[in-house]
């Protein structure tokens, strides 16, 4: 949140500062009022001696609980009411922020659109809410200079700025300070402690009295100085002249694979992957390739149980996945652009939102995008997949079986493979259909398993990241030659017909040909559309057309959320 805040909303100011309160006697009118009554969507506090100058709505204290409360500190977003200032009813979530270990700054682009989209409904920001490390309950310089920006903008006299700790399983304790701007002076009051309780309860604690007060001077400085030493400087010939630091020289990290995959072409492509713990090699070694765009998707952290099955470090541990591969990312390749989305592609995410992460990236063409379902979560991969058919998007799978005994990967590409994902996995989409549950996750995996699995990914990622782009790359027509063959096996284990029942390697490598098999071979197992001339009903996703690209047409109006195929 720094002076870029200003250059990019200022051109909704005038609507957003008519819905703000612009005095605290009209806060004061509204506390002095009827007091917040217990319904369906608020929840009062519980009697103390000093009843607490703010209430929270039940459902923001339980998106408190989904997000803030669920992640490692320095999380967090923005507040407002719909009506009474008393009584906070509305709260987003942050999802894009830039995080340090001590510090949140929350996304410029994307809270912009928050207060416009609130504005435009009569709602107003009332302030900013964000988790800090055990032991850390006060509010910094940071967050109090960050309240008088905030303060000026919507020229309020009052900002809320309360401080969550959180604790485990989505508790939390929560430090609600009020700060007041008067004249050149900013005072920061500690109003209320509240405290999560399992089984949806909420307990007001005991809290000692802490008030301060800050000059508007002194929190000008500081933003000053912070602007500084984003700033760096190096004297010119001429000591009047300043001019930002630059390299000496822009290394040419890339100039190897040059001519394997042209830059300029991959300089476009955007990678979406969802769910990232697995795939951290492959993301890597696509920015070792010259991929410089992507969006990753993941609301886990790293654990403890991550260190033998992903390329994860103990030093890592407690941090967001997704913001671990991007500083890797950006490790490898300093240009690179990481939209970082710490939730799970599931039913509170509508399509439009999903859509509007995409649009992070503008100006490209569909297939200038790869959306890969990289989690172990059929109901997420199969989300995923219909959302690349939905936009006419390349779309790339992989899947783990029990043990690291085999992989399994598809992919597409709309107007050149002609089976969709459930041609491909009609057994298995029907079992799901059905209420089956998987419950294989990574456990006795090797980890070489999974990073091989990863060096094929690549391999077709590329393949259909290039398609047709790339003329004398390997991977520029590799597409055409196994554009029916979009189903891919690994047997990874010697033993999986006998673990898993899977003949087909046998059948293939039998023979004379046995003796030269035993593992680590992969099959392009041939595929066709579900319809009658291939002894199966129609396909219930694609209709067994064979072009899949009549999906965008078919499901443009809807979100797929409400897509249900019937048994």
């Amino acid at each position: 949140m720094r002076n870029e805040f200003f250059a990019n909303i200022e051109a909704g100011a005038a609507a957003v500062r008519s819905l703000a309160c612009s005095s605290a006697d009209r806060l004061t009118r509204q506390l002095a009022s009827d007091p917040v009554r217990e319904s369906q969507n608020q929840l009062p506090c519980p009697e103390k001696p000093a009843e607490p100058t703010v209430r929270f709505s039940r459902q923001v204290l339980a998106d408190f609980r989904s997000n803030v409360g669920r992640y490692a500190p320095e999380t967090g977003g923005m507040m407002g009411s719909t009506g009474d200032m008393a009584l906070v009813d509305l709260c987003h979530f942050d999802a894009l922020s830039r995080n340090t270990p001590g510090t949140f700054y929350y996304d410029v682009d994307s809270m912009t659109k928050v207060f416009h989209d609130w504005a435009e409904k009569g709602y107003r920001v009332t302030g900013i809410y964000h988790s800090h490390p055990r032991g850390c309950i006060r509010p910094s310089y940071h967050d109090i200079s960050t309240a008088l920006i905030h303060l000026r903008f919507f020229e309020q006299d009052f900002f809320y700025l309360p401080i969550l700790r959180p604790a485990r399983k989505g508790l939390f304790t929560l430090y609600f300070y009020i700060v007041h701007l008067k004249g050149d002076t900013l005072t920061v009051d500690l109003d209320h402690v509240l405290r999560a309780e399992s089984g949806s309860r909420y307990a007001l604690c005991t809290f000692a009295p802490w008030h301060r007060e800050y000059s508007v001077a002194e929190m000008d400085a500081y933003r000053a100085s912070l602007e500084a030493q984003e700033q760096p400087e190096t004297p010119a010939e001429d000591p009047v002249v300043k001019a930002p630091a630059q390299p000496a020289e822009t290394p040419d990290y890339f100039g190897k694979v040059r001519s394997l995959y042209p830059q300029k072409v991959l300089e476009q492509k955007v990678v979406v992957c969802i769910g990232v713990g697995g795939a951290r090699s492959f993301l890597e070694n696509c920015a070792r390739s010259g991929l410089r765009n992507f969006i990753l998707m993941d609301p886990d952290i790293v654990s403890p149980s991550n260190i033998a099955t992903q390329a994860v470090f103990i030093s890592e541990m407690g941090r967001k996945k997704v913001e671990v591969i991007r500083d890797r990312i950006r490790d490898i390749n300093p240009d690179a652009q990481v939209l970082c989305i710490p939730r799970a592609l599931d039913d509170a995410m509508s399509d439009e939102a999903f859509k509007a992460y995409l649009d992070r990236f503008p100006g490209r063409k569909v297939t200038d995008y790869l959306i890969l379902g990289c989690t172990d979560n059929f109901a997420a991969q199969k989300r995923s997949s219909m959302l690349a058919l939905k936009y006419g998007m390349p779309y790339l799978a992989a899947m783990m079986y029990a043990h690291g005994a085999a992989a399994e990967l598809i992919f597409l590409y709309p107007g050149v493979t002609a089976s969709c994902p459930r041609c491909l996995l009609r057994s298995r989409f029907e079992q799901y259909e059905h209420g089956y549950q998987n419950d294989v996750d990574s456990s006795a995996c090797p980890i070489f398993a999974t990073e091989r699995m990863n060096a094929t990914k690549g391999y077709l990622a590329l393949m259909l990241l290039l398609y047709h782009e790339a003329p004398g790359s390997p991977f520029n027509t590799m597409l055409d030659a196994v554009k029916d063959r979009n189903f891919v096996w690994i047997r990874l284990a010697p033993d999986l017909k006998e673990q898993l029942g899977i003949q087909l390697f046998d059948q293939v490598l039998g023979g004379d040909a046995g003796c030269f098999a035993y593992m680590d071979e992969t099959l392009w197992v041939p595929q066709h559309p579900d319809r009658p001339e291939f002894g199966a009903k129609p396909c219930k996703m694609c209709g067994g057309t064979g072009d899949l690209r009549h999906l965008q047409v078919d499901w443009a109006e809807l979100d797929t959320r409400a897509i249900h195929f019937d048994t």
